[in-house]
C-alpha cells in the first residue's frame, strides 16, 4: 500500500512539477507597445514637417525676393538703356556744335548723364548679383527639402519595418506559448488518468490485504 500510494505521490509530483516548468512563460524584451510606436511616430512625422514648413517658407521668401529683383533689374535695364541713347545723343550734338559755350553746356550735361548712368550700370550690376544668389539658394532650399523628405521616409521606413519584426517575434511567441498550452492539457490528460490507474490498483490492493 505504502508502494503504491509512493509512486502516485511521485508520478504526480514529478507530472506537475514538469508542467510547473513547461508553464513558465516567454519573457519578451525590448518591445514597445502599439500606443508608444504611435506616438514615436507621431512625434517623428511632426518633426520633420516642421522642418518642411520652414524650408517652404524659406522658399516662399526667396521666390518673392527674385521676382522683386526681376522687376527692379527690367526697370535698371529700361533706365541704362535711355540713358545710354541719351549719351549718343549728347555727344552727337556736341560734335556738331562749334561754339564753346554750347559745347561746354553740352559737357557738363553728358558728364551729369554719364554719372548716372554708371550708377544704374552698377545699380544693374547688384541685382543680376542678388538674383543670381537668390536662385542658388532656392536651388540649395531645393534640394534640402529632397534630402528631408528621403530621410523622413528611411525613419518611417525602418519604423515600420521594425513593427513588422516585432510582429513577427509575437507571433512567434504566441505559438510557441500555444504548443506549451497545448503539451499541459495533454500532461495534465495523462497526469487524471495515471492517478485514476494508481488510485484503483491501490485501492484494489488495500482490499485484497484486507481480505
Amino acid at each position: 500500500m505504502f508502494l503504491v500510494l509512493g509512486l502516485i505521490i511521485g508520478i504526480g509530483g514529478t507530472m506537475m512539477f514538469g508542467n510547473r516548468k513547461a508553464a513558465q512563460p516567454v519573457i519578451v524584451t525590448g518591445m514597445q507597445t502599439p500606443a508608444d510606436m504611435k506616438n514615436t511616430s507621431v512625434l517623428v512625422e511632426a518633426k520633420f514637417q516642421e522642418r518642411l514648413d520652414s524650408l517652404s517658407q524659406t522658399n516662399d521668401n526667396l521666390t518673392r525676393k527674385v521676382s522683386s529683383s526681376k522687376t527692379e533689374l527690367q526697370k535698371a535695364k529700361q533706365d541704362n538703356k535711355v540713358l545710354l541713347e541719351l549719351v549718343d545723343t549728347l555727344l552727337a550734338h556736341s560734335a556738331q556744335t562749334t561754339d564753346t559755350a554750347t559745347r561746354l553746356a553740352q559737357c557738363d550735361s553728358l558728364g551729369a548723364t554719364v554719372q548716372e548712368l554708371i550708377v544704374t550700370t552698377n545699380l544693374k550690376d547688384s541685382l543680376y548679383e542678388d538674383m543670381t544668389s537668390a536662385l542658388q539658394a532656392q536651388v540649395s532650399n531645393k534640394d534640402s527639402v529632397i534630402s528631408t523628405q528621403q530621410e523622413r521616409y528611411n525613419v518611417l521606413r525602418l519604423s515600420f519595418d521594425q513593427s513588422l519584426a516585432q510582429q513577427d517575434l509575437l507571433a512567434s511567441q504566441s505559438l510557441l506559448l500555444e504548443k506549451r498550452l497545448k503539451r499541459m492539457k495533454a500532461n495534465n490528460r495523462l497526469l487524471s488518468v495515471g492517478l485514476f490507474v494508481l488510485t484503483g490498483i491501490g485501492t484494489a490492493t488495500i482490499v485484497a490485504l484486507h481480505h
